[in-house]
């Protein structure tokens, strides 16, 4: 409260002005009045998130709920000084429907959801085509030179589209890029988490540690408008509006009929990350970081130590989290789990005959792993053979261990692998079967 009656002060003798603002509703009329009366024109008022101050206090909703009234006197002030103001423009990341701000006679027009701006807050496929052509043509270029898999411009583009797009904020089609990521990856050559790492909304994870029984599953969920939008407790959040509004979740599919919106994530980088985050947060797993016994283990090819603690990892999650779970979603947890025991896993390595699911490098050795769900390891470990995924990591001084992994959707972890130990010329040493 004193924050913002010091802003609006040093706003007043930013302009010449001076006011007083014992209240913040007394100093907000007396600026916005001041400023007409001086150059006798209307007031335009910017306001960039306008729930910092509840979100960012969740933790104690008594603090939350007395920002939240603060704002409320704010934006009610605001609103009853509408013919001194020529545009107000708001943004936040949550619609707190009790602040005032969506309510009264001189109400302001939400346009979240509204189609004709569903293209205003991100690039659309036209605009990346059109003004990235010549970065995406150098990106192709440059990757020729370094024979890398993703080569043409279609190519590029297609990665771009995968990491960055499907951001949907209507019933209507139009989809947008992430701006920030974009121009990052741009910048920098390569698809990376960029926009999470700018900024783990920390409220969200532990929103979603209070409420864990609440969690949703990461192939997401349904819900009208009306959910969407509105958050009225701060004790209980819907962890479905939060997750939409904080952009985790996208709108995939609107029933006209049922009015409902299909929600999923977004895209490859908020998938990654968010996976990432949960694993971090949730997942025992993490308490090993670099455990020296388990890359011993390794080292003399027992994957067993490492896959009985990816069990617990798994084990550890509520179930909602893999509700309709595809395999994608299994095997970005794992690959998470893998970053926070300190290895540095690939993910989908291309070949001349497929993707590789997991490529685990150690001094010594080379794992490398094959995913399935609701099949066998047996069909995992046979398509590494067919595809001879190992043939480009042969007579490199290092052993290679291949894995075939299958989880069950029903146990909701890994149910069965099986292993085999080769040389570096790719001669068979032996099996590795689980320990019973």
């Amino acid at each position: 409260q004193e924050s913002l009656k010091r802003t609006l002060v040093e706003s007043a003798e930013f302009h010449a002005l001076s006011i007083e603002a014992p209240t913040i509703q007394e100093g907000l009329k007396a600026l916005i009045t001041h400023l007409f009366r001086k150059d006798n024109t209307r007031t335009v008022v910017l306001v960039d998130e306008y729930d910092h101050a509840i979100i960012n206090r969740l933790g104690s909703i008594e603090t939350a709920q007395k920002n939240k009234e603060i704002l409320k006197d704010f934006f009610t002030t605001l609103k009853s000084l509408d013919e001194y103001l020529k545009f107000t423009f708001v943004t936040g990341i949550s619609k707190f429907s009790q602040v005032s701000l969506f309510s009264g006679p001189n109400n302001l027009i939400d346009i979240t959801m509204d189609p004709q701006y569903a293209g205003m807050m991100g690039y659309t496929e036209d605009e990346v085509k059109k003004y990235f052509q010549d970065y995406i043509q150098e990106i192709a270029a440059e990757r020729k030179k370094h024979h890398h898999t993703a080569a043409t411009e279609e190519q590029v583009l297609n990665e771009i589209r995968s990491w960055y797009n499907g951001y949907r904020f209507s019933e209507g089609d139009i989809c947008v890029y992430n701006p920030f990521s974009t121009l990052k990856f741009m910048q920098n050559k390569k698809p990376k988490a960029y926009w999470y790492s700018s900024g783990t909304p920390s409220f969200l994870i532990d929103e979603l540690k209070k409420h864990s029984e609440s969690m949703i599953s990461l192939e997401g969920a349904t819900a009208i408008e009306e959910e969407l939008m509105d958050i009225n407790r701060l004790d209980k959040i819907d962890l479905t509006a939060l997750m939409y509004q904080t952009g985790y979740f996208t709108i995939k599919e609107y029933n006209p009929i049922s009015k409902r919106f299909l929600l999923r994530l977004p895209n490859e980088e908020v998938r990654n990350a968010f996976i990432n985050s949960l694993v971090q947060n949730f997942a025992s797993i993490t308490k090993l970081k670099s455990s020296e016994k388990c890359v011993k283990a390794l080292e003399e090819h027992q994957p067993d130590f490492l896959f009985k603690h990816i069990e617990l990892g798994f084990a550890s999650f509520a179930y909602q989290v893999f509700v309709d779970a595809k395999e994608n979603t299994y095997q970005g947890m794992l690959l998470s789990m893998l970053y926070g025991m300190g290895f540095d896993p690939l993910s989908e390595k291309a070949t001349n005959t497929g993707r590789i699911d997991v490529v685990l490098e150690i001094p010594n050795t080379i794992y490398i792993m094959e995913l399935k769900l609701d099949e066998s390891s047996e069909i995992a470990l046979k398509q590494i053979h067919d595809k001879s995924y190992f043939k480009s990591y042969l007579h490199k001084g290092k052993k290679i261990v291949i894995i075939g992994a299958n989880f069950s959707s029903k146990n909701r972890n890994i149910s069965d692998w099986t292993a085999e130990l080769l040389s570096e010329a790719g001669e068979l040493i032996k099996k590795i079967l689980p320990n019973f």
